[in-house]
């Protein structure tokens, strides 16, 4: 056995350490995730509903949603809103 060896042994240690570690930091990173998923209330009220259409009124204007999608979300909590109101 020579000092090579050693070195492969040390490199081949150090890498399982390594990969140990980033395993365990993703398995952190990915319930730290979890735990802190808010959760989404679906709006009940008129007030709520109107505030949720005006947040898609920004979010169309912002271009972070399509037109289309925007159209769909509108035409279900625009009736939503009618139900309400009846």
């Amino acid at each position: 056995m020579d000092t090579s060896d050693f070195v492969e042994l040390g490199a081949g240690l150090a890498l399982g350490g390594m990969m140990s570690r980033a395993i365990g930091n993703a398995f952190t990173n990915a319930l730290d995730a979890h735990t802190s998923i808010k959760v989404i209330a679906v709006p009940q009220t008129r007030a709520e509903i109107q505030m949720l259409l005006d947040k898609l009124d920004v979010q169309l204007a912002n271009g972070k949603m399509s037109e289309a999608t925007y159209k769909t979300l509108t035409a279900k909590w625009e009736k939503r809103l009618n139900e309400i109101s009846s």
